[in-house]
């Protein structure tokens, strides 16, 4: 009998500590899933202070939690003190070696820090843990491009193109990489093609130059006011004063400018190599549309010009001459 109630009590005991030892597990598991949330929340607000400040004390109850670690090394990055950011990242990954974002941030970390040989370890260590890691690829092709393999930056761009193939950066670098390199036909569609999806961002104007550069001058960048404005050129159907339809567009961007600042004139230049009665319809044409289209605009506000010849451009020491175009620039009053 003594053997039966000692066998039952050990029994109900394995059973107890099996009880305990889930019931821990479950509350770590929502501890974490508490923690990830809300790091997640800070890092979303951009609210890193704060998101310091509540990690803390966490870390400090469980220095050896890679995710705490992790959100750390984020909310010290995001204040711009990457050194109190890197033995929290370097923490992280030791706890979480198969962690390819942790080590991309490591990798982060460390070109904060101007460290550019860690920091393309950590990014390389990432894509052996996931080959397919996004940001991993996409930093690793800057830190390639700031070292001027252009060859291997671009692989690594295509790599992320294959991944996303609208990512931004990747769009915009891959054309730089390709300008570097001299395949000027190649970056003038990678170029071409960051413009018809990105058009107002930071870097279009860049991408506008760069095809400017190389000769291409479908786009232009239009000085309207304080602002450089990279627009599709304006252009017209053969040998008319009809405007295309891209063109329509981009004078709508620039009604749209002037509707807005009405302390705002430009200037409509046409060129036609020889025919001024060509050119002055242009500028007319031109004029006519965007003071029709936004009656906000004055038509005194557009004031037209005309020539019979080519405009010349200068860009990077060399002169083009476009034998049709149209300028537009604010009139200095």
């Amino acid at each position: 009998m003594k053997n039966i109630i000692r066998l039952l009590a050990l029994v109900l005991l394995a059973t107890f500590v099996h009880g305990c030892a889930t019931m821990d597990t479950a509350v770590r598991k929502i501890q974490r899933e508490y923690h990830q949330v809300q790091g997640q929340y800070y890092l979303n607000r951009g609210d890193f202070a704060a998101g310091r400040a509540a990690f803390a004390p966490r870390v400090a109850q469980f220095p050896e939690d890679p995710e705490l670690n992790y959100f750390m090394a984020r909310f010290e990055l995001g204040t711009d003190k990457p050194e109190a950011a890197l033995p929290f990242i370097q923490k992280a990954v030791k706890l979480s070696r198969a962690n390819a974002d942790y080590r991309f941030w490591e990798g982060v970390t460390y070109w904060a820090l101007m460290k550019p040989d860690r920091e393309r370890a950590a990014y390389e260590k990432a894509l052996d843990i996931d080959p397919d890691h996004l940001s991993a690829n996409l930093y690793l092709a800057h830190n390639m491009l700031d070292r001027g393999k252009n060859a291997e930056a671009l692989r690594l761009y295509d790599k992320t193109l294959s991944l996303n193939p609208e990512e931004p950066q990747a769009m915009f670098n891959r054309a730089v990489a390709l300008e570097r390199m001299k395949r000027d036909r190649e970056m003038k569609l990678s170029v071409h093609r960051y413009l018809e999806i990105y058009p107002d961002a930071p870097l279009a104007r860049q991408g506008v130059r760069m095809l400017n550069k190389a000769g291409d001058f479908t786009w232009r960048n239009h000085v309207i006011g304080p602002r450089t404005i990279p627009l599709r050129a304006v252009e017209f159907l053969p040998g008319s004063a009809t405007l295309t339809e891209s063109a329509e567009a981009s004078l709508k961007s620039i009604g749209e400018i002037l509707s807005k600042k009405t302390d705002l004139s430009v200037h409509v230049v046409a060129y036609v190599k020889g025919d001024k009665t060509l050119a002055r319809l242009r500028a007319l044409a031109v004029k006519n549309f965007v003071s029709r289209e936004y009656p906000k605009v004055a038509p005194e506000r557009l004031a037209p010009s005309w020539f019979d010849k080519p405009e010349n451009i200068k860009t990077s020491g060399r002169t083009h001459s476009l034998t049709q175009s149209v300028n537009i620039f604010t009139k200095v009053q």
